[in-house]
């Protein structure tokens, strides 16, 4: 099920598009580009010296075939807008105007010896509007055939890659099934119907006469019809049977019992496999069938594309029998130039009207019918207690998705960003302890330490200096303490009473604090030096998440549309382009006359990978890339030339294709 597509569809905005990208880029459009300039200059060389001469030489009233030459050429002038003429607006006019035009034309008679070109006569005057108008119109239908047949072929190659692509998928092949089962189950009712009509109408209703009551003669009527009725339906559904299953299944051989021995093992497990396998090998047959009717379509349209391009536009005559071969094959061409460009004018119309009715994908229907069953079904009701929990809805989104998104935001980057740009600040909210903790601990240990020392002085012990003390704490030497606790422990109960002891053990317990004072004080400063670092650590979650975000949504990622994998269809039409210049390269070669089509083939590849690729050249490079490709429809450049531009073109591109 497609929403949009990389191809194009008769009717649609994007085939007028495609249209006037088909007008400006091919072989033959440039080569009826080139001519219509010729012929312009031609016409209005006309206008400025031989209308002089004509309006001099007054013409009869009654000359009813020059008067209608001239408003055919009047408005066949206007309506190609020759005096402003832009070649992109041909393309658009339609043909049937040109047709009403020319219809006009059928009946007169007009001499149209040329022979002597300085000859002030009417008549040649006329002839050579006559003649002038005859090249618009086989200018026009030229352009006008080549770009629908183009189209056309364009729209195949887009119905051949939608089957494909249900060809390549299991779960394509599943959605088709269940798209097309009322369709296929409509088709058996109506081929049933069909039969049991075609029954009903040769075998007329026997009824044989037996004795007994009236009602005895309505009950074995009704019997007997009933009877026929259910043989006729009996044979009817064996025979829709026969032809849906058996003719357009080949892998039904199987069934064919009067060659395989009904009661062998292997029949039954045979059947067994094929009836398992039978749905899947009718969509594959379905299928398969649908794309070689797709393909055998592009290659006639290709070949008619062939012919136009081979066509000589000079020769009037070559161009008209290319025109009558492609529109009327096998009937042969009229005499007059009016009449043979009137019923190819004609054709044209039929061919375009046929094109744009004709699709090889199912309808919107057949596409969409479960999605619309689905929303008839539950849409009204879902609707509703949609509406009815909308409050609830909202709030689960607010939570889940908004509040979330901003929490993100605030806690994990523009918190972790502030901090980061506080430390380069210098800034030194990070810390585990204050500065003057450690200063208070080692000062009051520097007292204890010293009036302890004071107390426990002995008259022989010489003066205690406080500067030593104060180098012995800031070196954490406890030696004078130490000594006093070493002599205090011999007579525990003793210093314990005098309280001594006990002293020692809290001027240790004051060095131990102080101790892990320095020590937590040394990993703070570890932690203010990484400050910085932790800074970004906390902000480094956070930074992939975005990178990766931004890189999913910025990078370039294979396109897909319908299923299709964009930038695989735009290689494979490049390897297609190249395969194409290397067939003719060596059909050059040979010098070998054959039927090919590969300059055909060609232009299509071209024109479809300029529309594919569309999705994918960015839009600084389309003008070098459609300009690279039309190179390739240059006749001035040989193929050993255009093989080369290829290589240029895989080297500049390739990198788009290949993502």
């Amino acid at each position: 099920m497609e929403f949009i597509t990389p191809g194009i569809y008769s009717g649609t905005n994007r085939s007028s598009k495609v249209l006037r990208e088909i007008n400006n880029n091919n072989r033959i459009s440039l080569s009826i580009k080139t001519k219509f300039n010729e012929i312009n200059k031609l016409t209005t060389q006309f206008l400025t010296n031989e209308l002089t001469v004509y309006s001099q030489q007054p013409v009869q009233a009654e000359d009813v075939s020059f008067q209608t030459l001239q408003k055919s050429f009047h408005d066949l002038y206007y309506l190609l807008n020759i005096e402003e003429f832009k070649f992109d607006k041909i393309s658009t006019i339609n043909i049937k105007k040109l047709q009403s035009i020319y219809d006009n034309l059928k009946d007169i008679n007009i001499n149209l010896d040329l022979s002597v070109a300085d000859n002030n006569d009417v008549s040649i005057i006329n002839g050579t509007t006559l003649q002038l108008i005859n090249y618009y119109m086989i200018l026009t239908s030229t352009l006008n055939l080549s770009n629908s047949i183009i189209l056309n072929t364009l729209q195949l190659k887009n119905d051949y890659f939608y089957w494909l692509s249900i060809k390549n998928s299991n779960v394509n092949k599943i959605i088709y099934t269940v798209q097309s089962l009322p369709f296929k189950i409509y088709g058996f009712s109506q081929s049933v119907f069909n039969h049991l009509e075609k029954l009903s109408t040769n075998n007329s209703l026997t009824i044989l006469t037996t004795q007994g009551t009236e009602e005895d003669h309505d009950l074995y009527f009704n019997w007997i019809r009933v009877k026929q009725f259910s043989h006729r339906l009996y044979k009817a559904i064996s025979k829709s049977i026969y032809s849906t299953f058996i003719i357009n299944n080949p892998t039904v051989s199987l069934l064919n019992i009067t060659t395989i021995r009904t009661n062998s093992f292997k029949y039954y497990t045979d059947l067994i496999k094929y009836i398992v396998k039978y749905p899947g090998n009718l969509i594959n047959n379905d299928i398969n069938q649908k794309l070689s009717f797709i393909k055998s379509q592009i290659d006639d349209q290709t070949d008619k594309i062939d012919q136009l391009i081979k066509t000589n536009l000079n020769d009037k005559e070559s161009t008209l029998l290319t025109l009558e071969s492609i529109l009327s094959p096998g009937i042969p061409p009229s005499d007059n130039d009016i009449q043979r460009l009137n019923s190819i004018l004609l054709n044209i119309i039929d061919f375009n009207t046929t094109i744009n009715q004709q699709s090889n994908i199912p309808s919107v229907l057949a596409r969409y019918w479960p999605v619309i069953l689905i929303g008839l079904l539950y849409g009204p009701s879902q609707s509703f207690k949609l509406y009815s929990n909308r409050y609830e809805i909202l709030n689960w989104i607010k939570f889940n998705i908004y509040d979330t998104t901003i929490g993100f935001f605030k806690n994990w980057v523009i918190k972790p960003v502030n901090e980061v740009l506080d430390t380069l600040r210098s800034d030194d909210s990070l810390s585990i302890t204050t500065k003057e903790s450690l200063k208070s601990d080692l000062d009051s240990l520097e007292r204890m330490m010293l009036e302890f020392v004071q107390d426990n002085a002995t008259t022989s012990t010489t003066d205690i200096n406080p500067a030593d003390i104060h180098n012995a704490i800031q070196n954490g030497d406890l030696t004078l303490v130490m000594n006093q606790y070493e002599s205090q422990i011999r007579t525990p109960i003793k210093s314990l009473v005098k309280g001594n002891l006990i002293r020692s053990i809290l001027i240790q317990i004051q060095k131990t604090k102080v101790d892990g004072g320095y020590a937590i004080n040394g990993i703070d400063k570890i932690l203010k030096s990484q400050q910085l670092v932790f800074g970004f650590v906390s902000l480094s979650p956070s930074l992939i998440i975005l990178y990766q975000l931004y890189t999913y949504l910025t990078s370039s990622k294979p396109i897909f549309i319908n299923g299709k994998q964009v930038n695989v269809i735009c290689l494979k039409s490049l390897n297609n382009i190249e395969n194409l210049l290397i067939l003719l390269n060596q059909h050059h070669q040979d010098d070998e006359e054959s039927a090919n089509n590969y300059e055909g083939q060609l232009l299509i590849e071209i024109i479809n990978l300029i529309v594919i690729a569309d999705y994918i050249i960015p839009k600084p490079l389309k003008s070098d890339w459609i300009k690279d490709l039309n190179e390739l429809n240059n006749n001035e450049f040989d193929i050993d030339i255009k093989l080369k531009l290829i290589g240029k073109i895989w080297n500049v591109y390739g990198a788009y294709f290949r993502s």
